[in-house]
């Protein structure tokens, strides 16, 4: 009688076995397609966030060929394509607003006729045919060449490494070859290319050598100029061109007017109203190049 009643109970367990099986096995297929959905949509996404980056890349090498060109158009094309960075540095204010901060058409330097590679090789020739001729570049007698931090020349650059390169290449336009070096450290009338930028040098010590060092150029970061400014420690009244170098690219192919941060400190410092003023003078006594 027992080994009937285990009988049952073993085909009874067998028949729930296999039942819990059949009934198991048509999940399977639902579940596979529900899998193979939930890939796909996954892949889509992924080719979607692809496709984005490649968009937003693009867009990125067009802005920067813009602005990387900016020096070879028509004064009229440069001032609109700043008027747009423009906007870009300064998003919360009004058309008006910005409207009063442009910098005048007729203040642009048109450089296109320039054919050689803007590289730092190219650099003295350029300043010497869009900024001052040699002969004016060597005349000692220009109050520039003798009053401190009075310079006649200031050059905005991206980092501290490219302002010096762009220092070392600036140095023979001034007369004489024994030049102090313009980094902050000792100070001398002999007249020199001053570096201003943060890395290495207090802003104190810069304050107090600009104070007693003639410095007819200076190429520095935006960032750097605009608090020697605050300090009053960089005069403007003999500013003659400020130099942009637009044409430089970082090791990510970023030049200052792609950058978010330079090009907020280069528009923050156009802004200044010293440097409005110079720019917005009847006489257009201060220009505005692109190297």
């Amino acid at each position: 009688m027992a080994d009937e009643l285990d009988d049952g109970l073993l085909l009874d367990d067998e028949f729930v076995a296999h039942s819990d099986e059949e009934e198991a096995r048509p999940e399977q297929p639902e579940r596979s397609r529900l899998d193979d959905a939930t890939s796909a949509k996954k892949r889509k996404r992924r080719e979607q966030a692809k496709a984005q980056r490649r968009k937003k890349a693009a867009r990125k090498q067009e802005q920067a060929a813009e602005t990387h060109h900016i020096s070879q158009q028509p004064r009229d094309i440069q001032a609109d394509l700043l008027v747009g960075l423009q906007r870009k540095a300064f998003p919360k204010l009004s058309e008006l607003e910005l409207q009063e901060l442009r910098v005048p058409t007729a203040a642009f330097v048109e450089s296109f006729t320039f054919t050689q590679e803007r590289t730092l090789d190219h650099l003295t020739p350029f300043v010497r045919q869009y900024v001052a001729p040699h002969e004016e570049l060597q005349d000692a007698t220009h109050p520039w060449m003798k009053e401190a931090g009075t310079p006649f020349l200031l050059v905005l650059t991206g980092n501290a490494q490219r302002a010096a390169d762009l220092t070392r290449a600036l140095r023979p336009l001034l007369p004489g070859t024994d030049r102090t070096r313009g980094n902050g450290s000792s100070a001398s009338m002999q007249p020199t290319v001053a570096k201003l930028f943060a890395r290495h040098f207090k802003l104190n010590e810069q304050v107090s050598w600009l104070q007693s060092q003639a410095t007819p150029i200076a190429v520095g970061t935006p960032h750097r100029v605009q608090a020697l400014l605050e300090h009053d420690a960089l005069h403007l009244e003999h500013l003659r061109c400020l130099l942009v170098d637009a044409s430089w690219t970082d090791a990510k192919q970023r030049a200052v007017l792609d950058t978010p941060e330079t090009r907020d400190a280069l528009f923050a410092l156009l802004a200044e109203k010293r440097v409005r003023a110079l720019f917005q003078a009847p006489a257009a006594s201060c220009q505005l190049l692109f190297f």
